[in-house]
C-alpha cells in the first residue's frame, strides 16, 4: 500500500474550483498543482478547460478519473504543494482505500439535495455520506468542515449520526 500523509490539502467541495478556493486557499498555502478527482469531470474536456481558466496563472490543474488519479498521485513528487479536490466523500474513501492516504480531510461546500441534512453552514450530507466519512474517521482521518482558513470550523466527530 502506498502511504503518504503530507498532502497540502485534501478537500471535498462540490463546486471544485471557485472563488473561495482561489481567493483564500491558494493565498494561504503554496500550491503548484490542483488534482481534481472526478470521473465525470475528467471526461468533459469543456469543463476541464473552464476549471483550468478559473485557476491562477502558473497553477497546474489536472482533472482525472479516480483510477488515473491514484496512479498520478502515487507518482507525484511534490505532495506538499498539491491540493487534492473532489466533489464527494465516496471519492475520498476510494482514494484512501486505493492507497492514497491522508491524515486530514477538509470539507467545504456540499449543497442541499434529496436525503441530505445540513450539518454546517453550506454543507449538507446524506446518511450514506455520513457513513463514508465515519469510515474515514475510523481509519484515523481528521475531518473538518471549514469553508476557508481562519473561519469557524466544525469537527466531523461533533456531528450526530444521520
Amino acid at each position: 500500500m502506498f502511504t503518504i500523509k503530507n498532502w497540502s490539502l485534501v478537500r471535498i467541495d462540490d463546486r471544485l474550483i471557485h472563488g473561495q478556493v482561489i481567493a483564500v486557499w491558494c493565498k494561504t498555502k503554496t500550491f503548484t498543482r490542483i488534482q481534481i478527482v472526478d470521473d465525470l469531470v475528467a471526461a468533459d474536456s469543456f469543463m476541464v478547460d473552464v476549471l483550468r481558466l478559473a485557476a491562477p496563472a502558473g497553477l497546474e490543474v489536472v482533472a482525472e478519473t479516480i483510477e488515473n488519479s491514484v496512479k498520478s498521485l502515487q507518482d507525484n513528487p511534490t505532495p506538499e504543494t498539491t491540493m487534492i479536490l473532489m466533489k464527494y466523500p465516496k471519492t475520498a474513501k476510494q482514494l484512501y482505500d486505493a492507497g492514497i492516504t491522508f491524515s486530514a480531510l477538509n470539507i467545504g461546500g456540499m449543497g442541499m439535495g434529496p436525503g441530505r441534512k445540513n450539518v454546517f453552514k453550506n454543507t449538507s450530507i446524506s446518511s450514506e455520506e455520513y457513513q463514508v466519512l465515519k469510515s474515514l474517521q475510523d481509519d484515523g482521518v481528521e475531518i473538518t468542515f471549514m469553508s476557508v482558513p481562519g473561519e469557524k470550523s466544525k469537527e466531523f466527530k461533533d456531528i450526530p449520526a444521520i
